[in-house]
């Protein structure tokens, strides 16, 4: 089997290299593409095939999976004389891992020719989970075809879930994030009412993570704020874009997102004032300045999610 894969970042980084070890265990082969030059040698230098276009990839992979910014960058590899629809083969599939607007890839369905499975397989887990191929896949799809490739899917992930038709993996993942902003902005908050208090917050953090309130925010992101990091793992930018089309989903499906509004707003305020590369916790530095506190007690060595780490495993 030859498998594609473009987009080496945090994410897709680790899940290529999860992706390169099953290969290379059961002789088939990968190819990878990314615009870091530097990425994709690192994966040459350990068994990987380089591809200079998307075109020479294509041609090359039965199996296609992408990990990209946005919808954009999507579009962009997706159409065109040289893009992934018209030269992918009648009988190949396209798993597309990103977090991507549901009306953008229902047109990248509908234009795509007789024959080419299109799969929205958005992903859960973070950078951590995807190098330790512990990540969850929400799959949106003819399921008949997701089950062929299972054991592929099984290489870089704990739980790979048929949602649905198309649309509907990236439906569930737009779902579970807004759950992931909503709490990420609470965190700050209620940390905010213990720095106020003068409570011990590392104490706190215990507390909250041994509770009722625990979760993978609440166990994950608040050693990342008390030390002061805010996760550089991703950007505030995309988590913004996120918030964006978690409220255009509302307003297609007329759903009333109160508290998406409220959240969505704070990541505008939050790009605005830090930048769109800005670490996505830099969301608490409003809380922090707004409040005049910073939330910081104990430091926590980041664990490492770049693309030698990820190929280290």
């Amino acid at each position: 089997m030859k498998i594609g894969f473009i987009g080496l970042g945090n994410m897709g980084s680790g899940m290529a290299a999860n992706l390169l070890a099953y290969c290379q265990c059961e002789g088939h082969q990968l190819s990878v593409l990314d615009i870091n030059e530097t990425a994709v040698a690192l994966f040459e230098s350990k068994g990987a095939m380089r591809a200079h276009s998307v075109s020479e990839l294509i041609a090359n992979s039965d199996v296609l999976f992408t990990s990209l910014p946005s919808a954009k960058e999507i579009n962009a590899l997706a159409l065109g004389d040289s893009g992934i629809l018209k030269n992918l083969q009648p009988g190949s599939v396209w798993f597309e891992t990103s977090t991507n607007e549901v009306s953008a890839w229902a047109s990248l369905r509908d234009q795509a020719p007789e024959g080419i499975n299109l799969i929205d397989a958005p992903v859960t887990g973070g950078a951590e989970g995807a190098a330790a191929g512990t990540l969850t896949m929400l799959l949106g799809g003819d399921k008949s075809v997701i089950e062929q490739y299972q054991p592929l899917l099984n290489s870089f992930t704990k739980r790979a879930v048929h949602m649905g038709p198309s649309c509907a993996g990236y439906t569930a993942k737009l779902a579970q994030l807004h759950l992931n902003y909503l709490v990420a902005q609470g965190i700050g908050e209620a940390l905010m009412l213990g720095a106020k208090a003068k409570l011990d917050l590392n104490t706190l953090y215990e507390v909250l993570n041994s509770s009722c309130a625990s979760s993978y925010v609440v166990e994950n992101y608040i050693p990342k704020v008390l030390d002061g990091t805010y996760d550089e793992s991703f950007k505030l930018g995309l988590a913004e874009k996120d918030m964006r089309l978690i409220n255009q989903l509302g307003e297609h499906l007329e759903v009333e997102l109160t508290l998406g509004s409220v959240v969505y707003d704070s990541y505008q305020k939050a790009t605005q004032s830090y930048g769109f590369d800005a670490p996505h916790l830099s969301i608490i530095r409003l809380i922090e300045e707004q409040s005049m506190t910073q939330l910081r007690n104990f430091v926590i060595e980041n664990p490492r999610t770049d693309v030698e780490s990820a190929l280290e495993m």
